[in-house]
């Protein structure tokens, strides 16, 4: 417990740091109206008070103090009814302010939806065999959600109706939107299904369920990519504006591969640019020790096939050239990513930033990882 003089002693340093506070907003808010002799007055009080708090004079300061806030309300006195409305709507939109301007040029979050960049950084996975346990009850699993980024989730049916043939079912990312009843369900693709095509629901019935994992969140520093070109080996993410084939304004994150005027093909799993197997930075060693780099991102190309929309790398000896002003970007996930090996370069000025750290989910990946949330 903290002695009774000791909590005095606090009472009368905050309400003298207050009143310092309300003299030194009083001046800003009025300097173009008071005169300078009034200005100045504001002036040597606040000095009087830094002295008393620098000198531990709380008596005299706590005195002084007062004398200040008569003085301050009758240079700016608050709205009647107000109770400070005013002031907090300021500091509201400063605020406000200040970090939609840090979002916009310095630091933007994003969060990673799919798994095109598995091992380094992970979208939204889930695991159908798993069974809850007391961590999965409230209000325990919120926290085991902040903490760790999983949840259990069981999608239930809303109303009664009939599950819709497979091929109205629609993905979307990582999930599928199954119709039943004139409702659509969002649910995992690798979600445990406990329904299937033609069959009858009722209200209340269990369609699929599993452990969600939420995807990466990743922040992205966009001051130094406005000075800075991204290096060989860097996660950057962009926009996919006039970018062909995939989600219009929407944003990729992917590992750059290649810059403007280089020639690009991939051999037996190995990036080669311009005739020379890439080993520098270490990621691409770290690639080619796994399965490698491959011609193609799905391994059942009809979708691809029906839409015209062909791998422009998938032998040794086709070569793509990056064209000027663009770059081109892999997913470390070779075999499920959506990338540079289908649409080719992309314009160096659909650049957001680069990515360089996780702070979330907190363990595994983020702030209470091995690697401390560091994106490599």
């Amino acid at each position: 417990m903290i002695p009774f003089f000791h909590q005095k002693t606090k009472e009368k340093r905050k309400h003298i740091e207050h009143a310092m506070f309300c003299v030194k907003y009083a001046r800003r808010m009025k300097e173009d109206e008071l005169s300078p002799e009034a200005l100045d007055d504001l002036w040597n009080t606040f000095r009087e008070l830094k002295a008393c708090l620098k000198t531990k004079a709380y008596d005299a300061g706590t005195e002084l103090a007062e004398e200040a806030l008569k003085k301050v309300r009758n240079i700016h006195p608050a709205p009647k009814g107000a109770f400070g409305l005013r002031e907090n709507v300021e500091v509201f939109v400063v605020v406000l302010a200040v970090a939609l301007g840090i979002r916009t040029y310095f630091l933007q979050p994003y969060q990673i939806p799919t798994g095109s960049m598995q091992p380094t950084l992970f979208g939204i996975t889930a695991d159908p065999d798993y069974e809850p346990d007391w961590t999965d009850r409230f209000p325990v699993k919120w926290g085991k959600f902040l903490l760790t980024g999983a949840r259990y989730v069981e999608v239930t049916a809303r109303t009664n109706g009939i599950v819709a043939p497979k091929t109205s079912w629609r993905g979307q990312d990582t999930f599928v939107l199954i119709p039943i009843g004139g409702r659509n369900y969002r649910v995992h693709q690798e979600f445990a299904l406990m329904v299937r095509p033609g069959q009858a629901v009722q209200a209340g019935d269990l369609i699929a369920r599993g452990l969600r994992r939420q995807g990466d969140s990743i922040v992205v520093n966009r001051l130094t990519s406005n000075f800075i070109k991204p290096r060989r080996g860097d996660i950057v993410v962009f926009s996919t504006r006039n970018v062909p084939g995939v989600r219009p304004n929407s944003a990729y994150i992917k590992r750059l591969v290649a810059l403007e005027g280089e020639d690009v093909s991939i051999c037996e799993g190995e990036l080669i640019v311009d005739g020379e197997k890439i080993r520098a930075p270490e990621v691409f060693v770290r690639q080619q020790e796994g399965e490698g780099y491959h011609g193609y991102a799905n391994p059942d190309l009809e979708d691809y096939l029906n839409n015209g929309f062909l791998p422009i790398l998938k032998r040794c000896e086709d070569i793509y050239t990056v064209s000027e002003g663009e770059m081109m970007f892999f997913g470390d996930n070779t075999r499920r990513s959506l990338d540079g090996r289908f649409f080719g370069g992309v314009d160096s000025r659909n650049v957001i930033g680069t990515a360089f750290f996780v702070p979330w989910p907190f363990f595994d990946r983020g702030y209470f990882s091995e690697t401390a949330g560091r994106v490599k």
